[in-house]
């Protein structure tokens, strides 16, 4: 986590990050602006990115053991029933996509 805060990262899987949330310092980035904000929410030790693509990035330690835990959340505008299947996939590679990138980048 320190080094996520001290080098946050840039881009995720091709896609520029726009914002970073940090809970724990009560500051959220607009990293396009280089805008720092206070943000009244409790402290936690969590991180969250946001992307150009509308993605979101959430890192935070475990609880219990010695490492960190990401949750990831895409999303796409589903404009008929029909498309349903066909998006589903395309999030599902993203998320494949992201997880492949922040394995590379956080080596």
């Amino acid at each position: 986590m320190i080094n996520l805060r001290d080098k946050p990262l840039n881009e995720i899987a091709g896609s520029k990050v726009i914002a970073i949330m940090d809970y724990q310092s009560s500051i959220a980035t607009d990293v396009v602006n280089n805008n720092k904000t206070k943000i009244n929410i409790p402290k936690s030790n969590v991180l969250i990115f946001y992307t150009e693509d509308g993605s979101k990035i959430a890192a935070r330690p475990s609880g219990t053991e010695p490492k960190i835990k990401f949750y990831i959340s895409v999303n796409k505008k589903l404009n008929s029933f029909e498309e349903f299947d066909t998006l589903s996939k395309q999030m599902d590679n993203r998320i494949k996509e992201i997880i492949k990138a922040l394995n590379q980048n956080l080596k």
